[in-house]
């Protein structure tokens, strides 16, 4: 909660004053090539500064989500009766939410450069930046679904956890 009220109570905040309004690159949408560059142009000195300080706490942000899915996804696994949980677990689902924090971290250094660079146009880096951010937003709401499929199971099949075999 600290990290995301950093973002919401001062960083965000402080951007928007001193880029006319504008959020973080970061919480455009749709993020093309001619979004990224039509915000760089009303990108301050002021602005870039404090976008330093949001790549910084950005760092810190995906590591802590991922964190947070995975153990919450065990500790739902361990209040249901039903198989499903512990069979995606066992299959690698602990990975997504790791996976999502990757694509995170790759657009945050995509955007840094891009921001760092301006007025050079790196369009490739642009599109490209753009599209792991749209790849880890499908990713984060994968996130979201397993959590709410967990979480009904919980609640829908509670019973005494299932005993490993052989126990």
């Amino acid at each position: 909660m600290g990290v995301f009220s950093i973002f919401g109570l001062v960083l965000v905040p402080a951007f928007q004053a001193a880029s006319d309004g504008l959020y973080p690159i970061d919480m455009s949408f749709p993020t093309t090539p001619e979004v990224i560059y039509g915000q760089l142009a009303r990108y301050s000195e002021e602005s870039r500064r404090i976008y330093r300080w949001f790549f910084l706490v950005d760092l810190i942000w995906p590591p802590l989500l991922a964190s947070l899915f995975s153990l919450l996804w065990c500790w739902l696994a361990a209040r249901t009766s039903h198989a499903l949980p512990t069979r995606l677990i066992g299959a690698g689902i602990l990975l997504l939410p790791w996976a999502e924090a990757l694509l995170d971290w790759t657009e945050n250094l995509g955007f840094i450069t891009l921001i760092e660079s301006y007025p050079t146009t790196l369009m490739t880096l642009a599109w490209l930046t753009g599209m792991v951010k749209h790849l880890k937003l499908l990713l984060y709401a994968l996130c979201w679904l397993v959590t709410l499929v967990f979480a009904a199971l919980a609640v829908v099949r509670r019973g005494t956890p299932r005993r490993a075999a052989g126990a």
